[in-house]
Order: C-alpha cells, then sequence, then structure tokens
C-alpha cells in the first residue's frame, strides 16, 4: 500500500468523495476537506504529500492557497495539484503561476488524475538525493515515500521523522545543530519546537531498536545538536 497521503480540498462534495474513492483504490492514503480554511488546517495538521486542490474552493481561493503553501517554509515543497472547470489558457497559466505543479481541467478521468499525481511524486522525490555517500548496507531511505528499510525490516515514517532521519543520514556521525532540524521541520515560526523535536528523534529511535534490541541510533550532544552514530559507533548505515 502507498504511504503517501492526498489532501482532497474540492466544494463540491459528491465529486470529492468520488475522487476520494478513485485515490483509496490506487492504495493512496486521503483526507478530505470542502472549504479552503479547513483544508489548510488539514495540510498543517496531516502533512500530506500532494494537495488536490479545487480553483473556486470557497473560504480562501485556490490561487490563493496555493500561494500560502509556496510561502510556508513547511509545505513549500508539497505537490499541488489544480482541478478547475474554467478550461481557458489564461485560467491554466494563473494556476501554474500561482505555484501549482500541474492544473487538471473538469471532467478529468480517475486514470488521468492519478497519472498526473504518480508525476507530481516523481518529480518531488527526484529532487531529493538518491544517493547518502559514505554509508554501508544496514539503513536504506526510500525517496519516494516516507520509509526506510534497516536490517531487512521496513520502518513506517511520519514525514517529521523521515526528513530528520534523512538529514542526519547524510552527515552520519557528524553532529546536526538543533536549530537546523528545527527550521527544516518548521521554518522560522520563532518556537523553540525542542519538545516536538525530541519526540521525534524519540520516536524514530524506537522504530528503528525495536524487535532486535538496536542499541541508540540516533544521540543528543549536550547543548548542540543530534548525530547519526557511524558503523564504527556502533551501527553500520547505507542508502
Amino acid at each position: 500500500m502507498s504511504l503517501e497521503v492526498i489532501q482532497i480540498i474540492e466544494s463540491d462534495q459528491d465529486q470529492a468523495r468520488s475522487v476520494d474513492q478513485v485515490l483509496r483504490k490506487a492504495s493512496f492514503r486521503t483526507n478530505i476537506a470542502f472549504d479552503g480554511p479547513t483544508g489548510l488546517q488539514d495540510i498543517w495538521k496531516n502533512r500530506p504529500a500532494l494537495v488536490i486542490l479545487d480553483l473556486m474552493v470557497p473560504g480562501i481561493g485556490g490561487k490563493d492557497l496555493c500561494r500560502r503553501l509556496r510561502e510556508d517554509p513547511q509545505t513549500k515543497s508539497m505537490g499541488i495539484i489544480l482541478v478547475t472547470a474554467l478550461t481557458s489558457e489564461d485560467h491554466r497559466v494563473a494556476g501554474l503561476e500561482s505555484g501549482a505543479d500541474d492544473v487538471l481541467a473538469k471532467p478529468y478521468s480517475p486514470r488521468e488524475l492519478v497519472a498526473r499525481i504518480r508525476a507530481v511524486l516523481r518529480r518531488i522525490a527526484s529532487s531529493i538525493p538518491e544517493h547518502l555517500d559514505d554509508l554501508d548496507e544496514d539503513l536504506t531511505l526510500e525517496t519516494t515515500q516516507y520509509a526506510a528499510t534497516f536490517r531487512g525490516r521496513q520502518l513506517l515514517l511520519t514525514k517529521p521523522e523521515w526528513q530528520t532521519l534523512l538529514r542526519l543520514a547524510k552527515t552520519a556521525g557528524k553532529v546536526v545543530p538543533r536549530e537546523e532540524l528545527r527550521s527544516m521541520l518548521w521554518g522560522e515560526d520563532r518556537l523553540t519546537h525542542d519538545h516536538e523535536l525530541d519526540g521525534i528523534v524519540t520516536s524514530l529511535n524506537q522504530k528503528i531498536s525495536a524487535h532486535d534490541n538496536t542499541a541508540t541510533v540516533i544521540t543528543g550532544v549536550a547543548g548542540t545538536g543530534f548525530r547519526l552514530l557511524r558503523n564504527n559507533q556502533i551501527l553500520p548505515l547505507s542508502a
């Protein structure tokens, strides 16, 4: 089953439920909102991989919502597909200029919708480094979904956990400052987020060490940050 969460923001409830059924059949996880403000709250809460956004959604228009997502450091890389019944070239161009990855004209077929979603997700994945240098063979990070494979066992991660593990793995054995991790995960919102960051690291250690009693993999350095241990520091790693 796909791990990607797709947020649907569509004012037409029948259309939203139809899209929901199509995406679930294609093995995506989904969440539905029928207006812009609710959809934005859902996005901040669930951190979906991609948003299907109706151009004419009430509360916050589709283009304005798209711009907000692109301006927010926490959502600027999120996939966005605008859907619209307005089929003129000007409307399609305006949608793309607002930051959408793709614009899909109504009516569209389920097959086309799923194909466009997968194409956007592939483009997002291709922008993430596929090879992490100087690591070994125990840990693999999946660039197409929020998952890792440790010693042959797949770990299902949240997006913040995956982002944190990827950043630490890129410089395994070296300390990554707390400030850098906080900025990566939450942007410059002037909140500390130390408790949330500690929770992410604790959860990662628990998931990695489950079932085989592996020692702690991510260690904290007092007053500095965190590091992912290398093979000469208990754990062999690779990607």
